[in-house]
């Protein structure tokens, strides 16, 4: 985690049920950031267990607004943790996962992988990058023991919401996406009772890496199944008028 603040009561309480849980403070932002942190993790595996076996890229934020609205800065940004930091991670362990012929990369992708709304184009063209490197990934190290797979959640109760990041322009009355926003919020307001439990994805992490042979994509809550699935039988013109309406 960037903070250990954050993960001190997780870690007590998982040690607490016979647990080794070793937190390490880590931005996957900064390009040192990485290698050293797999520098301090090794030693403490080798003595333990002597191996990586499985490596979740689960870090990620949504940059939110029209896309005329964004920094080419803003939009560096939100590639830098959403695509290349689970690059730069996954090259990290790779050597040694395909050395012991085994292990597990698991990626949190998003429906917003399948699915582009409104105003969510910058983070869904995060993800669009992140569901094609994880499946070129999975078929380069498929023949080497190494197993690659997304997840793809849909509404989830998180601090997701909360540290999503406004375009700099967002909402500048000198462009005229203000009626617009005003209409998604209040539409995208009655898609809150459908959040679920996070911990459902916990529980698909665990099935995932104790799989002996997973899939590739893993949709998950309803509205993920129902938007991924009619993004690939609906015709064009009629899914984007669907997600337009809803």
């Amino acid at each position: 985690s960037r903070s250990l603040e954050k993960l001190s009561p997780v870690v007590a309480e998982a040690n607490g049920s016979e647990g080794t849980f070793v937190p390490v403070e880590l931005d996957i932002n900064l390009p040192s950031g990485a290698p050293g942190c797999i520098e301090e993790v090794l030693p403490r595996l080798a003595d333990e267990h002597g191996t990586i076996d499985v490596l979740v890229n689960n870090a990620g934020y949504a940059l939110w607004g029209p896309l005329e609205g964004m920094t080419p800065q803003q939009m560096v940004d939100q590639f830098t943790t959403n695509v290349f930091a689970p690059f730069r991670l996954s090259n990290t362990v790779i050597p040694a996962m395909r050395q012991q012929a085994a292990g597990r990369i698991i990626n949190i992708s998003s429906v917003a992988g399948w699915v582009v709304t409104p105003f969510n184009g910058a983070y869904a063209s995060s993800k669009f990058a992140l569901e094609a490197q994880s499946q070129a990934l999975r078929m380069e190290l498929s023949p080497f023991g190494v197993k690659v797979s997304l997840i793809e959640p849909g509404l989830f109760d998180s601090e997701f919401q909360n540290n999503t990041v406004d375009g700099e322009r967002a909402e500048s009355p000198e462009l005229p996406y203000g009626p617009h926003i005003a209409a998604y919020r209040r539409k995208h307001g009655r898609f809150r009772v459908l959040t679920h439990d996070p911990i459902r994805i916990a529980r698909l992490i665990d099935r995932i890496i104790t799989t002996r042979n997973p899939k590739l994509s893993y949709p998950i809550g309803l509205e993920a199944h129902i938007g991924i699935l009619a993004s690939k039988l609906l015709p064009g013109w009629l899914f984007e008028r669907m997600v337009a309406k809803t």
